[in-house]
């Protein structure tokens, strides 16, 4: 299989890293000058350090940059599962780009949304409360949710980029669907529950901050899943700790 662009990076890096040039404690540089150095985008040097800190190689801290970890274990060559990585880590861009048009979604849906639109939405709300135990039935019913809101947005074309974003999410939920905790489960019926009340309230400005807590939550616990799986997938020996 062809080395994607991320890839490549990935690989300079760790190359980096095995040539004792980048060093555990070491700050990499900023997205902008790692652009500019390996003559890429910035959306492949964050697809590249997303993989790259599921791997275990990096971390990131608020506000001061990402860096080195201690107790590196450096794999001889690349292991195949690595584009399954690097796809992994592109998820976060993803739910970035489904925050931004559902929360505007919600917005519009609570300017827009008629009667049947509610009772469309109130059922499915209904049927994530009632789902329990059952992970297919939750996932399937916050789906409906998702493409319920977008469709009462009554913008057509937000709610087509709305579709085909979910349909590139959805290859990522049988990790998900499998470690999914039920207090997430419980947390989504209460912020959905919170969003149709606010659709009904017709008050948009708190439906979108509903939404935006509806994705976070979920992109939250995506993100916990990954970086617990990544080290498994890429072939790393040791169970590698925090700073």
């Amino acid at each position: 299989m062809k080395t994607t662009a991320p890839g490549l990076v990935v690989e300079k890096i760790l190359a980096q890293l095995k040539a004792r040039e980048l060093k555990p404690g070491d700050r990499l540089a900023s997205q902008r000058q790692l652009a500019s150095s390996f003559g890429v985008s910035r959306s492949t040097i964050r697809e590249a350090i997303n993989a790259l800190s599921g791997m275990g190689y990096l971390y990131a801290v608020q506000g001061k940059g990402t860096f080195i970890r201690d107790g590196l274990s450096m794999p001889d060559s690349a292991p195949a599962s690595w584009n399954s990585l690097l796809e992994a880590g592109s998820i976060f861009d993803l739910m970035e780009a489904r925050e931004l048009l559902e929360c505007k979604s919600a917005e519009l849906a609570a300017k827009r949304a008629n009667k049947e639109h509610l009772r469309q939405i109130k059922e499915i709300v209904k049927r994530i409360g009632e789902s329990g135990k059952d992970i297919n039935r939750f996932f399937e019913a916050d789906l409906d949710f998702h493409l319920a809101l977008a469709e009462a947005s009554g913008n057509k074309v937000i709610c087509e980029v709305i579709k085909i974003l979910i349909k590139k999410v959805l290859k990522y939920h049988t990790y998900f669907r499998a470690t999914s905790s039920a207090a997430v489960r419980k947390l989504a019926f209460r912020t959905s529950s919170q969003i149709l009340t606010y659709l009904r309230n017709r008050d948009g400005e708190k439906a979108a901050e509903g939404m935006r807590s509806h994705l976070n939550m979920v992109s939250k616990e995506l993100k916990e899943i990954i970086l617990e799986l990544a080290p498994v997938l890429a072939g790393v020996d040791k169970r590698l700790h925090g700073p």
